[in-house]
């Protein structure tokens, strides 16, 4: 697996923050004064926006193990086996931003280091949600059953068993009596 270092995860996040931010203008509270143009949002508008893009991150990470802005990077969130994370570790890994982007003035600063601290590049939600961020590609070998065994033909040309095994139900599969001999 090629792990993804601050360069493309950071580019990705700016991807998804643009996204984020569309979805943020229908609850905003937009003003204009003395040529000051503003927006804000508080209450019941602020919790609506935090609980979309929560989901936005966490309903894609954990479906398709990726946000829009890591599609466009080519890059995925695995576990270090290379499987799927689900939807549990996609929220633990979220939930932790709050560390992560801390201090908020430069945003991602504790989360950037604790990347380039780590031999698998992996931030602080990352470790605790036991996730990886890698390539798209990088992880092809990994978590994929092996091809089963190639039916190998009767030596007297009878029919092979179904798949799964033998059927269950009495008489199926059993072959009609030899023809009489004459």
């Amino acid at each position: 697996m090629r792990y993804i270092g601050v360069g493309r995860r950071f580019v990705a996040l700016l991807i998804d923050g643009l996204i984020t931010a569309l979805a943020w203008m229908p609850f905003a509270e937009t003003s204009s004064v003395d040529g000051v143009y503003s927006i804000r949002w508080d209450g019941m508008d602020f919790v609506i926006h935090l609980a979309l893009t929560l989901a936005y991150f966490v309903v894609l990470e954990g479906a398709f193990g990726a946000t829009i802005g890591k599609v466009v990077l080519g890059i995925r969130v695995r576990r270090p086996d290379g499987s799927r994370i689900g939807f549990g570790p996609a929220l633990i890994r979220n939930l932790a931003r709050v560390v992560d982007a801390f201090p908020y003035v430069i945003p991602y600063l504790v989360g950037g280091i604790a990347v380039i601290r780590s031999d698998t590049d992996q931030r602080f939600g990352d470790r605790w949600a036991k996730t990886v961020v890698i390539l798209v590609g990088t992880d092809a070998n990994v978590g994929i059953e092996p091809p089963a065994m190639a039916a190998t033909p009767d030596p007297y040309g009878l029919p092979s068993p179904p798949p799964g095994g033998p059927p269950t139900e009495p008489g199926a599969g059993t072959l009609p009596p030899p023809p009489p001999a004459t």
